[in-house]
């Protein structure tokens, strides 16, 4: 039989899901896949083994350093450059891994992380939050026609990705621009201009490259274990509109992963909703309580999009609404689903009390998964049951 086991943000992102899955594949790496069920380059997932090894994942799933494939899901926005760059840097700790891409997957280009980046720079101060790695452009770009839309599968043929750039180049990219009240005099759309053909002719080739280096489907491959890896968090959910326009364009909790369930007839599923034992936020919109402690984080460093890295106490109130509203939705499908909670970053901030509701099972402390301590059991007074 089959399982499933989704790892979901429960905050802003940078919970520890790249821990939490690194843990739950180092059980049975053989027997597991994992699965990238949202979002895109801007993923930034760190995973810390025992024997020192660090590598921050953005496109591979976080089971990578212990061996177990990745697949790029229909919902994955891919980026051919930010993979290739990341394949080399696996490939310098003598890491050669196995990923499969759904030819349904979206394809990001250098054209969306262009107006990304120059349309976040000139918001100023009411930016939205975003990394500028052109993940809302790439939604937008695919939902505005046919013609512009680029799946992975379109990457095998080159007249075809030729032709569909040539036309991001010449009619997309002055639409999209004028539509978010970009100057097409100014210096930077000149520039891009200018070097738009060579930008071309290096991203088809990063698209050669991306393509030799993984395979291509339109199924999941077999696996006892498939681990759903989560991106961001369910505060950033596209749509949670008491956070709008600080979002993403994704769906960050369980929405993709009871699709992809149904499509390989998983029997069972469980889902792990993972957080600080503070909380944090990278880039623009509200923090609750937010305050002046510093905490220790290689992966969140000062960048010119998202500005330093946020601190809050965690409210456990607004974490159980949260997770609620996810899980309860999914027992629709699933009525005996598994839910719990594994917090982390414990050694840098205790947990003083726990809710009495809230189902604790991991809790981590420190960088490894050789830090995460499971608890015994669940005290049905803390199971997630409630409809």
């Amino acid at each position: 039989m089959i399982t499933g086991h989704a790892i979901i943000g429960a905050n802003f992102g940078d919970e520890g899901k790249g821990l939490m899955t690194d843990f739950f594949a180092s059980r049975d790496p053989e027997s597991t896949i994992v699965v990238r069920f949202n979002g895109g380059a801007q993923a930034g997932h760190t995973v810390s083994c025992p024997d020192g090894r660090r590598h921050v994942f953005s496109h591979f799933g976080s089971g990578t350093l212990v061996d177990a494939p990745t697949l790029l899901s229909q919902f994955f926005l891919v980026n051919p450059v930010v993979y290739r760059k990341e394949r080399d840097l696996l490939g310098k700790m003598n890491l050669q891994p196995l990923v499969f891409v759904d030819e349904r997957a979206l394809i990001t280009t250098p054209f969306d992380m262009f107006i990304n980046q120059v349309v976040e720079t000139k918001r100023g101060s009411s930016r939205h939050g975003s990394c500028g790695l052109g993940i809302n452009e790439t939604v937008t770009r695919s939902f505005a026609s046919p013609a512009t839309i680029i799946h992975a599968g379109d990457l095998a043929d080159r007249s075809v990705l030729a032709h569909k750039l040539e036309l991001l180049a010449s009619t997309w990219l002055d639409q999209r621009l004028q539509q978010h009240h970009v100057d097409l005099s100014s210096m930077e759309v000149v520039r891009f201009k200018e070097n738009q053909s060579a930008i071309i002719e290096r991203f088809i080739a990063d698209c050669r490259w991306f393509l030799d280096s993984t395979t291509l489907c339109n199924r999941c491959p077999e696996r006892l274990t498939v681990l759903f890896e989560g991106a961001q968090g369910l505060l950033l959910d596209e749509d949670r509109l008491d956070q709008w326009p600080h979002v993403t364009r994704s769906k960050t909790g369980l929405v993709n992963v009871l699709f992809l369930a149904r499509r390989l007839g998983l029997e069972r599923l469980r889902v792990t909703y993972v957080s600080r034992t503070y909380l944090t936020r990278h880039g623009a919109g509200p923090l609750a309580g937010e305050c002046d402690w510093s905490f220790t984080d290689r992966t969140n460093m000062p960048n010119a999009f998202q500005g330093s890295l946020r601190f809050a106490p965690l409210d456990q109130r607004m974490l159980r609404r949260s997770i609620e509203m996810d899980f309860q939705y999914a027992r629709l499908t699933y009525p005996d689903l598994q839910g719990e909670i594994a917090f982390t970053c414990a050694d840098q901030l205790p947990m003083q009390t726990v809710e009495q509701d809230l189902p604790v099972r991991f809790i981590s402390y420190g960088r490894t998964r050789d830090d995460v301590q499971v608890e015994k059991r669940v005290p049905a007074s803390r199971a997630l049951v409630r409809v």
